[in-house]
């Protein structure tokens, strides 16, 4: 079971309209909406689409960034979304031409990244966490921006190559994560420590389940992620 949990890089092909990507974090779906609708329209003219994107802002990223390839030369367009973001409540951007945050874009595409202004210290979960050293099976949970949870998991020992899938929901308040798959849920709480890799020790972030379910179950497994740059 193979899943690129460590990396979000988008290698975005060309289209006949350059595409601006919008992340944000720490707004809700309706402000989100209405961001779009006022960037679409401050961009009115300029052949540039606005698209959702649902990825994770790098913590390294400040509140209003704007990530463009190196070959981007459309000073008008950066100076339009700099005046919009001021009248939004923003600094003016800053700039990443060069992969930080392992975020590439192709010439015609751009992405703008907004963290509401105080939401700086909530937690980002990481799109994906995986088992290890589980005896019961190896999975992988993601975390969709959404609410939505998708638990894909292989069982160990039975020689059966079958993925078993559960969709559900999570929340993450107060340090602890909770999963909800209608028939059963779990709550895991977050651990900061460091984890033996091939390069040595790095960072992980650490998902221990609080209580034992009452069958063998995978819930009963810690998941995590390794940050290994």
């Amino acid at each position: 079971m193979k899943h690129l949990v460590l990396l979000s890089l988008f290698l975005l092909t060309a289209c006949a309209n350059t595409q601006l990507h919008l992340v944000t974090k720490g707004y809700s779906k309706s402000e989100v909406a209405a961001l779009k609708t006022s960037l679409s329209e401050q961009l009115e003219g300029e052949k540039i689409d606005v698209v959702l994107s649902e990825i994770a802002i790098p913590k390294n990223f400040p509140n209003a960034t704007l990530a463009l390839n190196p070959n981007f030369n459309q000073p008008e367009i950066i100076a339009r979304l700099d005046n919009w973001l001021v009248v939004n409540g923003h600094k003016t951007s800053q700039e990443f031409r060069f992969s930080e945050g392992n975020h590439y874009y192709s010439k015609s595409h751009l992405g703008l990244y907004l963290r509401k202004p105080g939401t700086e210290r909530q937690v980002d979960l990481p799109p994906y966490l995986r088992t290890q050293y589980c005896d019961v099976a190896d999975g992988t949970l993601a975390l969709n921006k959404n609410g939505q949870a998708i638990l894909e998991y292989e069982l160990t020992g039975n020689g059966s190559d079958k993925i078993d899938v559960l969709n559900g929901q999570w929340l993450f308040v107060s340090n602890q994560l909770s999963v909800d798959f209608k028939y059963l849920n779990q709550t895991f709480t977050l651990v900061k420590e460091e984890k033996q890799t091939h390069l040595g020790p790095r960072p992980a972030d650490v998902f221990r389940p609080t209580k034992q379910l009452a069958k063998k179950h995978i819930l009963n497994c810690e998941f995590l992620i390794i940050y290994m740059n």
